[in-house]
């Protein structure tokens, strides 16, 4: 496979991603906000604050408030992560490759972007916010489905795991950390309100019944936590998503680089455990494990998109 191809089917597949995480994220930061009570002092720079968006932010709005924070997150193609730009950059990606795809994979994508381009700007306005991320998650999924069920187990293929499952790690760690951010590490925070921000979260990540059969009924800030990061068996946990990028890359040649990087990282899943660790604390591996994620994604990058480089 050429370089070139594999490097856009690894970014199609994680605009795709990234466009169902931020809407999952919003979604659910969304409806703990519709659950708060206002002294709660809970706002909306968070969502800024937990994809590192600060400095574009503030280059483009003065204040931070509803209105401007899902406006940036959704339709300001200037943001280079917001949604509408992660689904315009997919698309462009895989107008390129549509050879090595299925061929129903441009069409979908299409109608992706053209819904996305559509209706985003309404939903803006929260009676139509939902709706529109509703659909957003499900077209994503869709196009996942197809990926999974009609494309030969070749290059092609594990190229787009590998960006799916990538991405995927770096927006759990990203839920994660709103649960740890939002609210103040006070011992007075109504304990109503932390649960309800975590029910919310497991929402956002499809993992309720999973939650619920694994841990049980009760939603504890620091299981959910320790779910998120290590249930290896939900396929939106970390400890998932770094198996199964590390399946792909085992078949890989000259992959002692990338390989490396994914053992310090399960070595930080096998050492923490939520219920020891202060929020701080937490925000720290967190931290760590998204600085890996981007030594992996350099590292993929130098080894086979561009090796002439290395």
């Amino acid at each position: 496979m050429l370089s070139r191809v594999a490097n856009r089917l690894y970014w199609s597949a994680r605009y795709l991603e990234r466009s169902e995480g931020l809407a999952r994220m919003i979604s659910a930061y969304t409806h703990f906000i519709l659950d708060s009570p206002k002294s709660s002092g809970v706002g909306w720079e968070v969502l800024i604050n937990i994809i590192e968006a600060e400095p574009a932010y503030f280059s483009r709005y003065t204040k931070i408030n509803e209105n401007n924070v899902i406006k940036f997150l959704l339709l300001d193609e200037e943001n280079l992560g917001s949604l509408s730009a992660s689904v315009k950059f997919a698309r462009e990606n895989l107008r390129t490759t549509r050879d090595v795809l299925p061929e129903e994979a441009w069409e979908l994508v299409n109608e992706l972007h053209l819904y996305t381009n559509q209706q985003a700007e309404e939903a803006v306005k929260r009676r139509a916010r939902h709706e529109f991320l509703e659909e957003i998650m499900l077209r994503n999924m869709q196009i996942d489905g197809l990926f999974d069920g009609s494309m030969n187990r070749d290059r092609s293929f594990e190229f787009i795991r590998l960006g799916r499952y990538l991405e995927r790690c770096d927006m759990a760690t990203r839920v994660a950390d709103v649960g740890v951010a939002a609210l103040p590490d006070e011992d007075d925070v109504e304990p109503g309100l932390e649960i309800s921000l975590w029910a919310n979260l497991l929402t956002s990540l499809s993992a309720t019944s999973a939650y619920r059969r694994e841990i049980g009924p009760i939603v504890e800030p620091a299981e959910v936590t320790n779910f998120i990061f290590n249930y290896a068996d939900f396929p939106r946990s970390m400890r998932y998503c770094l198996h199964r990028v590390e399946r792909v890359i085992s078949g890989f040649n000259d992959n002692s680089d990338s390989m490396a990087i994914l053992g310090r990282m399960h070595k930080k899943l096998d050492a923490f455990d939520a219920k020891k660790r202060s929020k701080k604390q937490i925000h720290n591996v967190i931290d760590q494990i998204q600085l890996e994620l981007n030594r992996l994604n350099t590292t993929i990058a130098d080894t086979w998109f561009f090796p002439e480089n290395k």
